[in-house]
């Protein structure tokens, strides 16, 4: 179950869950001038999308954070990949393991 709260200064709507109150686990906001409408969900794989009508985009944060909880809740583990230097740093290690003297 979310809840959701619209900022009086900026018409962002924002969603939350019942386990947090305070964190935003989604938002939903006005974009150009023929009304569009961005959600934006801020958990699991965080996702976005621009909907016509603002329960479409509604219904979008709503099932992209019911998606995230789902994968949340499933057993398996994520594989963690090894983290892969950038190209700076590897020749930045190359000097500094070459001997000037």
């Amino acid at each position: 179950m979310l809840s959701k709260s619209r900022c009086p200064h900026t018409g962002v709507v924002n969603f939350f869950t019942r386990t947090d109150p305070l964190l935003a686990v989604g938002s939903v906001a006005v974009v150009g001038v023929p009304s569009r409408y961005v959600w934006r969900c801020y958990v699991g794989e965080e996702a976005s999308g621009l909907a016509s009508d603002i329960s479409l985009a509604e219904a979008e944060l709503r099932r992209a954070v019911a998606g995230s909880e789902l994968q949340r809740g499933s057993s398996q583990c994520p594989r963690v990949e090894p983290m892969r230097q950038s190209r700076a740093a590897s020749h930045w290690q190359k000097l500094n393991e070459t001997s000037y003297f």
